[in-house]
């Protein structure tokens, strides 16, 4: 625990809006950031536990940092935490997916969105070894390369395929158009016609 506290005040005094943040709660409230982020924390944990707005307060801490940090990663050039944040999403993704095919687990697992949520902050966590990290090398890492062979092959022939239907669309499309005009061009001439007859007509 002692070792996570230098880690924990180094990242809360890291400048950016957490810190100016903090420190404006800091300078109100007279208390240690650490302190006030102890209780938010307290404050959040008894939010999931009780469950009412529980999936809102989960999909804010899961995305808000995460697309705060992936932006900044894009215009701060730095392979390694465009790595970092990129491999966060994969999991995130995955775990969504999983998420939705299983939705039932939000019902009889105890405390589903406090459990999910101290995943996420594992996997968002600024250290080597984080959840992100552990779950692709363990979990997707070896289904992609057990699969991706099979996952190209299907997704090339669906391309292909789409871009027939996209084709024939086209043609179908431009067929009807083509009919269209035709049809409008013979009510032209009719409509010529029969108007050439009237005007001969009182001509005569």
């Amino acid at each position: 625990m002692e070792g996570l506290k230098p880690k924990i005040e180094e990242l809360l005094y890291k400048p950016g809006p957490l810190a100016n943040l903090l420190a404006k709660a800091e300078k109100k409230t007279g208390l240690d950031r650490l302190l006030l982020c102890g209780l938010g924390v307290t404050f959040i944990t008894f939010w999931l536990c009780l469950g009412y707005g529980a999936e809102l307060v989960c999909g804010v801490i899961g995305f808000l940092y995460p697309a705060y940090e992936s932006v900044k990663a894009l215009h701060e050039s730095g392979r390694e935490i465009e790595k970092r944040w990129l491999t966060y999403w994969v999991v995130f993704a995955f775990f969504h997916v999983l998420e939705f095919f299983s939705d039932h687990l939000v019902w009889w697992v105890p405390l589903y969105w406090l459990v999910k949520t101290i995943f996420l902050v594992w996997c968002m966590a600024p250290i080597n070894k984080n959840g992100s990290a552990v779950m692709y090398e363990l979990v997707i890492q070896p289904l992609y390369t057990k699969y991706h062979a099979n996952i190209d092959t299907a997704m090339d022939k669906a391309a292909t395929k789409a871009g027939g239907l996209l084709e024939k669309a086209k043609e179908k499309v431009k067929e009807a158009a083509d009919n269209q005009k035709s049809g409008l061009l013979d009510m032209a001439v009719e409509k010529v016609k029969d108007a050439t007859s009237e005007l001969n007509l009182k001509t005569d």
